[in-house]
């Protein structure tokens, strides 16, 4: 197949550049307590918005010293999502935080109807996603990308580190309808290096460049992903690494570019194989034809088991180890 622009030294420059070394990288603790803190203190029409579970997305700062931009509305999720319609009508630009499962489950109604039907900026955040949750399967939300994918007009965006949630979260404010983010709480990393990455809608960033197989990720899966791929670099395995941080609307052209340029294209996502990132690609990919063979690695057609992330992922093969294991295989 044809290189596509991906394999030129001007990508191969920007993708050394992005990725922070592993001496560089760090982890940050309850990042999103400083981003939100710092969003609001910034724009005063940024409401923050909780439904019981201020203190466990790390929303602290926010509701001590800028009172005025909290609205707690109790532990009713769907309400969440009403209220924060009728601040976005009323000149506001809303965030809900709430768990993945909750946000995607229980409020995707309110989410369609109240928002996704409306041109004002309405932004859910759906914390602990896909198996980033230690509980058991009702909190394991594993197809909420996929849910919100398939709402018209909605935009989705799943960011891999603290540089990339910050970046998005100001952008999402300035997007019209419906905004579902996935979001980090705790204490996140630090991968990509904030003077050079800079988050737009629909945009794709490589980390990594080679003419071996492409591997394309998106959220907790491109930090997965990272790991992979430093164990591929140290073993001298030829690969590339695409992150994708918005699941939709992207930009196609670069996908298309990105995967026309390898023969093998492996995708790693958080969420179900189905309907998610592997979904997303293969569907982009087979309006041009004859495009390279696509393996798509991330959650099975089952339930995840209950336990720390490590355990989660070790149990479904998506350790660093495991998943380096499983691209080199695909090259063979």
């Amino acid at each position: 197949m044809s290189p596509g622009p991906y394999e030129n030294s001007c990508h191969r420059e920007s993708a050394r550049h992005m990725l922070l070394t592993k001496e560089e990288r760090q982890r940050i603790p309850s990042a999103f307590d400083d981003i939100s803190f710092d969003l609001c203190r910034r724009r005063d029409d940024v409401i923050m918005m909780s439904a019981d579970l201020s203190h466990y997305v790390d929303l602290f700062k926010v509701t001590k010293e800028l009172p005025d931009q909290f609205v707690e509305v109790g532990m009713a999720e769907q309400n969440l999502v009403g209220v924060a319609a009728g601040l976005a009508k009323a000149g506001f630009v809303p965030i809900t935080s709430t768990f993945g499962s909750y946000a995607s489950r229980r409020c995707f109604d309110q989410m369609v109807i109240c928002m996704g039907t409306s041109k004002n900026t309405g932004i859910c955040i759906g914390f602990t996603p896909g198996i980033s949750s230690p509980a058991p399967v009702h909190h394991q939300g594993t197809e909420d990308l996929g849910m919100l994918r398939a709402v018209p007009n909605a935009t989705v965006i799943d960011p891999m580190d603290v540089t990339d949630f910050a970046q998005a979260l100001d952008v999402a404010c300035e997007t019209p309808g419906l905004v579902y983010m996935r979001g980090h709480r705790g204490t996140t990393p630090k991968m990509l290096d904030p003077e050079t990455f800079k988050f737009e809608l629909g945009k794709t960033y490589p980390l990594r460049t080679g003419s071996g197989v492409g591997v394309i990720s998106c959220g907790h899966a491109s930090q997965w992903a990272v790991e992979a791929s430093d164990i591929l670099v140290d073993q001298g395995v030829d690969h590339s690494l695409l992150h994708v941080p918005t699941i939709k609307p992207v930009i196609e052209h670069e996908v298309i570019d990105y995967c026309f340029a390898h023969d093998q294209i492996v995708t790693i996502e958080n969420h179900q194989i189905s309907t998610g990132l592997g979904g997303l690609v293969s569907e982009i990919v087979c309006k041009v034809g004859r495009g390279p063979r696509i393996t798509r690695i991330g959650v099975p057609d089952s339930w995840a088991p209950g336990g720390s992330i490590r355990h989660i992922r070790q149990h479904f093969g998506l350790d660093g180890p495991a998943l380096a294991k499983r691209i080199e295989e695909v090259m063979q």
